[in-house]
């Protein structure tokens, strides 16, 4: 198992990157006895197992720095919704049913399998080095254990196992598909009358008093409340400060180049040519003894003359591809090919035979046929990579113990972080006007339990260190709060214009209600032919100018009554009626591929069954959503 991980780290990491981090805390850095024990408290059970708030927090923290590398310039405050906490939590349920599963139904993956993942998936090839191997200091950036990181990788294949069963299994013949298909994605013509609220800005009378009485409201008071903050000092302790002043000596960065040589130079491939004799997996024992037997006299005639190697195998070889090039394969590196034949392959001279080989496929007889690559770059052409590579080792080496010290220290000179700062020459950083809700803008001033630790009330109260708080993997932080502002309700005179613009905002989308309303009830009394707008053809293909609760009424209107007026509530946005006057068939992209739509609506069927396998499980393993029956 761990050669594997030895071999692949890179690899292995990127697909923790996609698969597996969501489970990941700060792994082999010996920290917990530094950890904060705050946010315990379950929001959830699994198998009687707690889903505890801090974990909750992480992972919505994890989707909101997501979100914010892909946007930039999104405003993440509007982003941390209840919806955002619930997805959060579904999948956090997600994963330890699942973890569950895989434990009850004894699934696995050996380490063979994750071998030919690696070698036989294409995603797989931008992640490697020039000569084929992983470059192992990713990894140790992570601050990922390598046990703890191929258990979850395992874990991660296991989960596979279990969901492949349900999908893509759905059997779905046309005649069930296609009227369900033509009804889904019909197509119908409307004409729309919008009633926006800024059509009706001007017809708000914003007084005084209205303003005062809005500004009353619980709702609209809640929106202005100012929120409790803290002002800060900080130091972050992480790698980066424990390596940059590592001494390393010649004698020791020589060494760490010898260790490394491979990762220095250009692969070493050999050119082969092989002749194959396939065995299916389940043969019995008499056919793969035939089979043997029959590459084995083959062996021994090549002996008599190496040089007909080609013309043997294009008669003999049931290598399709490679038979008729007389089993030529070309140039192989050491980690492209299964463990078996490379094994032979780089253990030949040139124009020399293997004894048989058995793989998968079957049995093989091989000839190394050239051979190129294999040079390393010099010592001192890769000198200075070569030093910030070995601190960075030597810091993941001696992070667990310098963790605790730094711990230590932080809570012992309780008033101050100039102690600590001075010992590690850290920065000491201030940070102003922080609240208990991430913001987004700063990552480390958004952790959840950074957040957490400075607004406790002993941090507030005696303005002392609390406890090193673990922010991220292989990284700590000291802190301290040095101001704390009580959440206050701001008179009206601070907030002035932006209560009045809100409350300019609610009456004109009242009053765009209003009239759409009205409009509606008059439209449904004597439904006219037209409402003297531009015809609009929707459906849910594609996308529309009309926002889709629009199109979902526009499409759910009885077609038994056309024409027919619906309308709908856009909230602040206002109000649409919309007059729906007849079924213009299925909508072209969909008919004009209508093998794309059977498969859309296959995939629609494995969605709905994954996701009632997935409830079965939940009950199975008794989960329970606190604060819900």
């Amino acid at each position: 198992m761990f050669d594997f991980v030895r071999r692949h780290t890179r690899v292995l990491f990127f697909i923790l990157l996609l698969l597996i981090i969501p489970g990941f805390g700060l792994l082999g850095t010996g920290m917990d006895s530094v950890r904060n024990a705050a946010g315990q408290e379950a929001v959830a059970t699994v198998d009687g197992r707690a889903i505890t708030q801090a974990e909750l927090e992480r992972t919505k923290q994890r989707k909101l720095d997501q979100i914010r590398r892909e946007s930039p310039d999104i405003n993440l405050q509007d982003l941390d919704t209840p919806a955002l906490r619930q997805a959060s939590l579904d999948e956090l349920v997600r994963d330890r049913v699942l973890e569950l599963a895989v434990r009850e139904f004894h699934l696995g993956v050996t380490e063979d399998r994750l071998q030919r993942i690696f070698v036989t998936d294409p995603q797989f090839a931008p992640w490697r080095n020039p000569n084929g191997s992983i470059n192992k200091a990713v990894l140790a950036q992570q601050g990922l254990s390598s046990a703890a990181f191929a258990q979850r990788l395992q874990q991660s294949l296991a989960e596979q196992q279990l969901t492949q069963g349900v999908t893509g299994t759905s059997l779905v013949p046309s005649a069930v598909a296609t009227p369900a298909l033509e009804a889904y994605f019909q197509q119908r013509e409307v004409q729309v009358q919008r009633f926006e609220p800024k059509a009706y800005v001007s017809k708000v009378e914003a007084t005084d008093a209205a303003v005062e009485a809005f500004y009353q409201e619980p709702q609209t008071a809640a929106r202005f409340l100012k929120p409790e903050q803290v002002d800060l000092e900080y130091v972050v302790f992480d790698l980066a400060a424990i390596a940059k002043d590592l001494p390393i000596s010649e004698k020791e960065l020589e060494a760490f180049y010898e260790q490394n040589k491979t990762r220095y130079g250009n692969p070493e491939e050999r050119r082969a040519s092989h002749i194959l004799v396939t065995v299916p997996p389940d043969a019995k024992a008499e056919v793969r003894a035939q089979a043997r037997a029959k590459v084995a006299a083959l062996l021994e005639t090549l002996k008599q003359d190496p040089r007909s190697f080609a013309e043997v195998a294009r008669k003999n070889s049931q290598d399709a591809g490679s038979a008729k090039d007389g089993g030529d394969l070309n140039f192989l590196g050491r980690e492209g090919i299964v463990k078996p034949f490379s094994d032979a392959l780089f253990a030949l001279q040139p124009g020399e035979l293997s004894p048989v080989v058995e793989t998968e496929q079957g049995y093989h007889l091989i000839q190394m046929t050239g051979r190129r690559g294999g040079d390393v770059r010099s010592f001192a052409s890769v000198r200075t990579e070569l030093l910030e590579e070995a601190r960075k080792a030597q810091a993941q080496a001696k992070f667990p113990d310098l963790a605790t010290e730094f711990a230590n220290l932080v809570s012992e000179q309780g008033d101050s972080l100039k102690g600590v700062a001075d010992k590690w020459k850290l920065e000491v950083r201030t940070a102003t006007n922080l609240t208990r809700t991430p913001t987004g803008a700063d990552p480390l001033l958004s952790n959840p339990k950074l957040l957490e630790a400075v607004f406790t009330p002993e941090a507030i109260r005696d303005k002392r260190n609390v406890p090193a708080i673990e922010t991220g993997p292989a990284q700590l932080v000291g802190a301290r709060v040095l101001q704390h502002t009580s959440a206050r309700q701001p008179a009206l005179a601070e907030v002035q214009a932006s209560v009045r613009a809100a409350y300019v905002a609610r009456m004109a989308a009242s009053l765009a209600r209003k009239e759409g309303e009205a409009r509606l009830a008059a439209l449904k009394a004597a439904p006219p032919a037209t409402l003297g707008q531009p015809v609009e053809a929707v459906s849910r293909a594609q996308r529309s100018s009309l926002p889709q609760p629009v199109v979902e009424q526009v499409l759910r209107a009885p077609a038994q009554t056309f024409p027919t007026v619906v309308g709908r509530d856009l909230q602040e946005d206002g109000y649409v009626v919309a007059l729906v006057t007849r079924v213009v068939g299925v909508d072209p992209t969909v008919s004009s591929n209508p093998e794309m739509g059977r498969t859309r609506y296959a995939q629609v069927w494995d969605e709905a069954e994954s996701l009632a396998y997935f409830e079965a499980l939940k009950k199975r393993f008794d989960v329970e959503i606190k604060g819900q029956k």
